[in-house]
């Protein structure tokens, strides 16, 4: 079971970073981390393509040197760029100015690739103190974390995470998978067949998949609404 299942740990986490967007549209943000991977981004590329949906992709900068290109067409296809830190290593053990050189120098590596500033900070691991969330904010991010995790991560079935998934979701939700790795060469073919349905099953029950500030924007029209 993910942290994220439990009432109390999430109200905790909203209170101090971003988890979900209250909004009455029916929109969910998929999120990507740990690329980009030149296995499977590509792959969720074409997923995401064929079914016209977006999503953002939160990257580890030493990823984007050697990758600059897939960070290029994942922004060319419309979909987001978030900031994951440059090694991804844990935040609340690095002393503040090295927590600082992380989320700044993969913002540059970021911009540089594609153009623009990234608007969101995921923390490694999701591990993160009140200095980690400051020195985000003064490098022109939001942190995020998630409203569901499925713990892709540690390879369980597709049906699994698709399940996880889809009993907690919601208007608002932001789904936290993965698309990389510690290594290259990790297998994520799991959660490439899980997106896949997901797309599918979330878009045939009504759901928008939107990037996070498409998210966010929209819950803002909404509450106008």
């Amino acid at each position: 079971m993910s942290l994220l299942d439990n009432d109390s740990m999430r109200k905790w986490l909203a209170a101090r970073i971003l988890c979900e967007v209250e909004t009455k549209a029916r929109a969910v943000a998929l999120t990507f981390d740990d690329g980009p991977n030149p296995n499977h981004t590509p792959r969720l590329l074409r997923i995401l393509e064929r079914a016209r949906a977006r999503a953002t992709f939160f990257v580890v900068g030493k990823r984007v040197r050697r990758f600059e290109t897939i960070v290029s067409e994942v922004t060319a296809a419309g979909h987001e760029i978030g900031n994951h830190s440059l090694h991804h290593l844990p935040m609340t053990a690095m002393p503040g100015r090295m927590v600082q050189h992380e989320i700044e120098s993969t913002s540059r590596l970021i911009a540089d690739a594609t153009g623009r500033h990234p608007r969101f900070f995921r923390p490694p691991m999701g591990w993160f103190h009140r200095g980690v969330l400051a020195r985000a904010r003064a490098a022109g991010c939001v942190s995020v974390i998630g409203s569901i995790h499925p713990q892709d991560s540690r390879r369980p079935p597709a049906a699994a995470i698709e399940h996880r998934v889809m009993r907690r979701v919601a208007p608002g939700a932001i789904v936290i998978l993965h698309d990389g790795g510690w290594r290259i060469g990790c297998d994520r073919s799991h959660t490439i067949a899980a997106a896949e349905n997901l797309v599918t099953r979330l878009q045939d029950e009504g759901y928008a998949l939107v990037t996070l500030s498409d998210l966010v924007a929209g819950a803002k029209e909404s509450s106008r609404g």
